[in-house]
């Protein structure tokens, strides 16, 4: 290793690394014969599925209660309805 100059090892061993870089990308990259990826919008439906629907609209469950029918004292029911 005496005879061979230091800057010339040096690029030898930057090449070997590099090669091996790009073949380990390479060969993760190849296909394994798996299906491929879904997209965003497959994805999410998927999720979709399997989540609880969940009631956000609490309003649903209040009663019909008009606070002036339980305000005023005197009850008149008009006779032309």
């Amino acid at each position: 290793m005496d005879n061979i100059p230091k800057p010339v090892l040096i690029a030898v061993i930057a090449a070997l690394v590099i090669a091996a870089g790009v073949g380990f990308w390479y060969w993760s990259q190849k296909e394994t014969g798996a299906p491929k990826e879904k997209g965003a919008v497959e994805t999410a439906k998927t999720i979709s599925e399997s989540v609880p629907e969940i009631e956000t609209n609490l309003g649903e469950n209040v009663p019909e209660i008009n606070p002036l029918d339980r305000a005023n004292p005197f009850k008149y029911t008009n006779p032309l309805r």
